[in-house]
């Protein structure tokens, strides 16, 4: 039986992961997975996002939680990494209830460790050895390296590529076609520009 999925987002990523969720139950049946609808606090109740319904608001979660829904964690503003994990703990959705969700073309290495919520589209690559935290995004064509660290609430934007040994802290971004070195440290809430190269440290920034 299909889990039942409330993508809590919008157009955007929202709309990249309920094209990937449809598009392994089209043409590669896999059917662990079923988008039922959206939770957005700006789209009215009962309109459609790309032909899903919004069932209701990001208050609403504890509701769904009680009728048995699964979740995933969409919402996403580059270079407003704290407030997207602030509302994120806020809306205190059970880990077991956030999905892991990774598209058949998507190559992760058997070793990789992916957390309850992260989400890796088609033709990426995870290498060996690398980790993951919880409700981080890696868009279509990414690369990230072997042995990584990668922080939760991240977001790897189309075609960017991360190489070896790197580590991020939490809700970073780095931004279309964007590249970062190895042995590189990425501090909290930080941004890698699109199309930029990262050859040393980026801020440190603690959590909170």
């Amino acid at each position: 039986m299909s889990k039942r999925v409330l993508i809590i987002g919008g157009e955007g990523n929202g709309g990249v992961i309920s094209s990937c969720v449809e598009d392994m139950r089209r043409n590669h049946n896999i059917y662990e997975f079923e988008i039922a609808g959206f939770l957005n606090d700006f789209v009215s109740d009962n309109d459609l996002i790309h032909g899903f319904p919004v069932l209701g608001r990001t208050s609403d979660v504890k509701k769904f939680v009680q009728q048995g829904y699964y979740f995933i964690y969409a919402i996403h503003m580059i270079g407003q990494g704290k407030m997207r994990r602030e509302l994120f703990f806020r809306l205190d959705i059970p880990e077991e209830r956030l999905v892991t969700i990774v598209h058949p073309h998507a190559f992760v290495s058997h070793n990789v460790e992916l957390a309850p919520g992260d989400f890796v589209m088609a033709n990426c690559y995870i290498g060996p050895g690398t980790k993951i935290g919880k409700c981080t995004l890696v868009m279509a064509n990414c690369v990230i390296g072997h042995n990584d660290n990668i922080g939760g609430f991240c977001h790897f934007s189309a075609g960017s590529t991360t190489s070896s040994y790197v580590t991020t802290g939490e809700a970073s971004d780095v931004c279309l076609a964007a590249s970062v070195i190895e042995k590189v440290t990425i501090g909290n809430y930080s941004v890698v520009g699109a199309n930029s190269l990262l050859t040393r440290v980026l801020a440190i920034v603690k959590s909170g």
